[in-house]
């Protein structure tokens, strides 16, 4: 089942062309990733994706409904979540409570029901508080729990990150660069962290990444951007034996 559909996105900066005429079609339970140099155009594509930036022209269809040029949050709630290269933590407050604040999205009691302590909001808050709980233990974050985000490792603010996402209860979840930033060993970790959360959420993955160990071991396909145009598209062992692949980004020794 067809869950994103992107025809021919192109998006400008005045006399820029970023991306130019850009396609995917992600499948339930696909894990895609997108790679190629840096100033590729990846990130422009997530923006896109996600509501960060109007496209200039084509169509971003997600569960079959046209998405661009709607707001980052209308985008979340129709089940798409990401993360960002650049970890993007509430960094002043707790583990706890950076994952609980995510759980806005599915708040349904009002501003009055709030201020007076109705029962309807003593009801949903119990149920966040548990929800929160939940998602702590499953990434095994729970024993830091009262940490000010800050605090936490980083490859453990990368799980932060990911388990926020998750409070979104999205169905496509987008990872630009998770493992950025990690040594072999956080991004070993990383690498069975995603296929779990894939598994265990049954979500449809999209990936930016430049660690290929990662990309390669991880990913069913993958499309390579360069200069803001899809060179190519296949398996990981097809883009390992692309010479245009080659030339432009993965270099000699891929071959």
């Amino acid at each position: 089942m067809s869950l994103l559909e992107v025809r021919d996105l192109t998006m400008q900066f005045g006399g820029l062309t970023a991306v130019e005429r850009f396609g995917l079609t992600l499948n339930e339970g696909d894990i895609v990733g997108l790679i190629g140099p840096n100033g590729a155009g990846k990130t422009t594509v997530f923006n896109c994706l996600t509501g960060m930036y109007r496209p200039t022209s084509g169509e971003i269809c997600l569960f079959s409904k046209r998405i661009d040029g709607l707001h980052p949050h209308e985008i979340t709630q129709l089940g798409m979540a990401r993360t960002f290269q650049n970890i993007r933590l509430f960094k002043d407050l707790t583990v706890f409570d950076n994952i609980r604040i995510a759980f806005h999205y599915q708040i349904n009691y009002s501003l009055a029901c709030a201020v007076l302590r109705l029962p309807g909001f003593t009801s949903e808050e119990r149920l966040i508080l548990g929800k929160t709980d939940e998602l702590l233990k499953i990434f095994d974050l729970y024993d830091q729990r009262n940490e000010i985000a800050s605090n936490l490792p980083y490859g453990e603010q990368r799980k932060l990150e990911i388990a926020r996402a998750l409070a979104a209860n999205p169905r496509v979840l987008l990872l630009d660069e998770p493992a950025a930033g990690m040594n072999p060993h956080e991004t070993e970790e990383l690498t069975k962290l995603i296929q779990w959360v894939k598994d265990r959420f049954q979500l449809t993955v999209f990936l930016i990444e430049h660690d290929m160990r990662l990309v390669m071991g991880l990913c069913q396909r993958i499309l390579v951007l360069d200069y803001g145009i899809t060179i190519a598209e296949g398996t990981p062992h097809e883009i390992q034996n692309n010479r245009a692949v080659v030339e432009a980004y993965l270099g000699e020794e891929a071959l």
